[in-house]
């Protein structure tokens, strides 16, 4: 699909909305800075592209998600002002303009986020993610591009509704003329496993992209790729078929409760992965006491790119068993704890700094604390570890023990050798 292209500035929309310099661009849109000349206030306008405005089921089902998306007030939210259709043609919103720029800006400029910041910013997308959620609508397409960092620090979550409209119209995709609905829309690096596979997406799909997302922040680095280069179906296979590694075997330094949290948010299994919004704040919650990490503000961008946005990708939907061959049989391992396999065996390369006699955070809540999801999840991964270092001490003791008989068997056929 080609890139949308901007509308001239001057240009008046509806005879009442200026359009002005462009903010950003997306791989369906057109950010352009406005003002609108009836209220005298400034506004962000999105303009769609073209080809999208021309296609009635699009328009449609854009025209219910703006609705929907208009009645999400809160204040981590980019309010959606109004919605409109231009003689000429031209369907576009009206937004909330947020004088800063995008997460994605900030990235650039800092490389990464101390994980005090990166922890504030995904319990400010997860908060603005519940509000959405509970009214049914999921975003589907959350990125540093859709999280708009004012310059006061405040954390905006944009662009709810349009990729979910693109999907349903199932209409997008150049290589599939007749519409078979077999592409899956996003952006590469952010989509969960399920989209991937199946075109499906729920309020869980929108917290594994804020985890990797998260795991972006912290270390600079999505962890699948899809920030250069790379081909959109290799990085989407990755999702399928690798676990996001902990961040901080990545980046040193990273506490380890921070860890367990991105890889909750992150299973590949919808089912293990954290529950709901209220789920991944209660477990940021736990990780800001147990890793000591304060209320850090976000830093602002100091400017704003105007053409760096990464366009949303579309790739067709995965069918892994059909083009790859059957993976070995795994070990025996016990049902509940499949989703943890891979940490263990990155763990266990690892060095272990922690004592081995520390129980962990999840054990050491009191007999009367309330169990949620993320707790069990901690449970399961602190019980593994702890096999794994038993199995470690096993091991190294029985080599010792085998190197003790050998040299007692060596001295005594030495001491019983003729004089």
């Amino acid at each position: 699909m080609a890139a949308p292209t901007a509308h001239p500035e001057g240009t008046v929309l509806e005879g009442r909305y200026r359009v002005d310099g462009v903010l950003a661009r997306g791989g369906m849109s057109v950010v352009h800075r406005g003002v609108d000349l009836r209220l005298e206030r400034p506004v962000a306008i999105k303009v769609l592209d073209g080809a999208l405005a021309g296609d009635p089921a699009f328009i449609r089902r854009f025209e219910r998600e703006a609705r929907a998306a208009a009645r999400l007030a809160h204040p981590g939210i980019v309010a959606v002002h109004d919605q409109g259709r231009d003689p000429d043609g031209t369907v576009f919103l009206v937004l909330e303009l947020v004088e800063g720029g995008t997460l994605r800006d900030v990235l650039r400029e800092q490389g990464r986020l101390h994980p005090a910041a990166a922890l504030t910013v995904a319990e400010q997308v997860v908060t603005a993610l519940q509000v959405a959620h509970d009214r049914g609508l999921v975003h589907r397409d959350v990125k540093p591009e859709n999280v708009l960092v004012g310059r006061d620090g405040a954390v905006k979550v944009a662009d709810f509704g349009l990729v979910a409209a693109a999907w349903e119209a199932g209409t997008d995709d150049p290589d599939d003329p007749e519409g078979s609905g077999e592409v899956v829309l996003g952006t590469v690096a952010y989509l969960a496993p399920e989209q991937v596979t199946d075109g499906r997406a729920d309020a869980r799909s929108d917290l594994y992209a804020t985890g990797v997302v998260l795991f972006e922040l912290l270390t600079g680095v999505p962890p699948h790729g899809g920030d250069g280069g790379e081909d959109a179906v290799a990085v989407a296979r990755r999702h399928v078929t690798e676990d996001v590694p902990p961040p901080s075997t990545v980046v040193g330094g990273i506490p380890r409760a921070l860890d367990r949290l991105v890889l909750a948010a992150t299973s590949r299994d919808p089912e293990t992965r954290i529950a709901d919004a209220d789920a991944f704040l209660a477990a940021a919650r736990g990780v800001r006491i147990d890793a000591d990490l304060p209320f850090h503000p976000v830093p602002p961008p100091r400017r704003r790119t105007a053409a760096g946005s990464r366009p949303l990708r579309g790739t067709r939907l995965l069918d892994l068993d059909a083009d790859r061959p059957a993976p070995p049989p795994a070990e025996e391992v016990d049902d509940d704890e499949d989703a943890w396999d891979a940490w263990d065996e990155t763990e266990d390369d690892e060095p272990d700094d922690e004592p081995a006699d520390d129980p962990g955070p999840a054990r050491r809540r009191g007999p009367d604390d309330p169990v949620d999801d993320i707790d069990v999840a901690i449970e399961r991964i602190e019980r593994r570890r702890a096999r794994a270092r038993s199995r470690r001490l096993l091991a190294a003791w029985l080599v010792l023990e085998a190197i003790a008989v050998v040299a007692a068997g060596a001295a005594g056929w030495g001491l019983g050798l003729p004089g």
